[in-house]
């Protein structure tokens, strides 16, 4: 039954490409992107490795800063893995850290709940620096767009801050997490998961949520570490900028780097709270839409955001796939 909605799931999205092609007279825009400077996409590409490389380097740093040794090119393939599953499930990309949690528990020998405590370590960095972008972000469209587009940006970040402050609340409401744990327990029969007693279930989840408290403890002891997380986050949300304008002027659209800057970030931002693995479609539909608004033509436009984004989707999809099945055959072996 799985094979059968994967095919089916495979040849719907065919279906959908073959139509959005004609449809949007696509061959056009692939014929402006045969067109595109070769060496400035060529440094596109290796800008998108680099970032790789450089938050493989990151999330290495804040294992380390717990007292565990992961070889860099060991630690690689789980990341990749992690990027893949995330990209390939809906929410603000974090479907992949279960998975970076699981491999990691295995390759470093430690506890689950110690991995995940690097990996929210590594996503609170990039969460904050992306916050920042995000409120550089509106400033500048503020200054790009007319007042009909600036009303329509405030109010996508008034209802993003109401989400983000109720999920503070919840967090800090005892009651909620007990409720929440209560809900949880009758669930965990479904997966196979027995405990005989709530309460047993409740210290289950305790132990766990001490190990992850005493993980963060740990690396609060190297300081350094996380002062350079959070560096090396604004970097990684650089590069994917950078790597976004590079492809731009690849194709002759001379526009101004912050303006790119901004419009993806608010782009990303839509996807992250979109429905859709990835935000696949909401990002570069919102990206189309900003870069058409300040008066860029329509193809151009999509021309250079379908490339940018296939560029990342190669490497998240693509190669992070590739990585995913590296690590099961691997993890057989072992």
């Amino acid at each position: 039954m799985k094979r059968f909605y994967n095919i089916a799931f495979i040849v719907i999205f065919t279906i959908l490409l073959i139509t959005a092609i004609f449809k949007l007279n696509m061959w056009k825009i692939f014929r402006i992107e045969a067109n595109a400077e070769g060496s400035l996409i060529v440094l596109a590409v290796l800008l998108t490795i680099f970032r790789f490389l450089i938050w493989n380097f990151k999330w290495q740093l804040l294992i380390s800063s717990t007292g565990t040794r992961v070889p860099f090119f060991r630690l690689l393939p789980i990341l990749m893995a992690g990027v893949f599953v995330s990209t390939s499930t809906p929410g603000a990309n974090i479907g992949g850290e279960p998975l970076r949690a699981y491999y990691l528990a295995r390759e470093a020998k430690i506890k689950k709940s110690a991995a995940m405590a690097t990996i929210i370590m590594d996503k609170a960095g990039n969460y904050f620096a992306f916050l920042i972008y995000s409120i550089i972000a509106f400033i500048i469209l503020i200054e790009y767009f007319e007042a009909e587009v600036t009303k329509l940006l405030f109010f996508i970040l008034l209802i993003i801050t109401s989400i983000l402050l109720i999920y503070v609340k919840m967090r800090k409401n005892n009651t909620f997490m007990e409720s929440l744990l209560r809900f949880i327990y009758p669930l965990m029969k479904i997966f196979k998961f027995h405990f005989e007693t709530f309460e047993d279930f409740d210290s289950f989840i305790c132990s766990r949520m001490r190990v992850f408290i005493d993980t963060l403890k740990l690396m609060r002891k190297k300081p350094l570490n996380l002062v350079l997380n959070i560096v090396l986050s604004f970097v990684l949300w650089l590069t994917s900028f950078i790597k976004t304008y590079l492809v731009f002027l690849a194709l002759g659209i001379n526009t101004a780097f912050l303006l790119v800057a901004a419009i993806k970030t608010v782009s990303i931002l839509a996807g992250m709270f979109s429905l859709i693995p990835g935000g696949f479609g909401v990002t570069e539909g919102v990206m189309v839409a900003l870069f058409t608004s300040y008066g860029i033509n329509t193809k151009l436009a999509l021309a250079g955001v379908v490339l940018s984004r296939a560029i990342y989707y190669f490497f998240s999809i693509g190669i992070g796939y590739i990585c995913l099945l590296w690590l099961k055959v691997h993890g057989t072996k072992n």
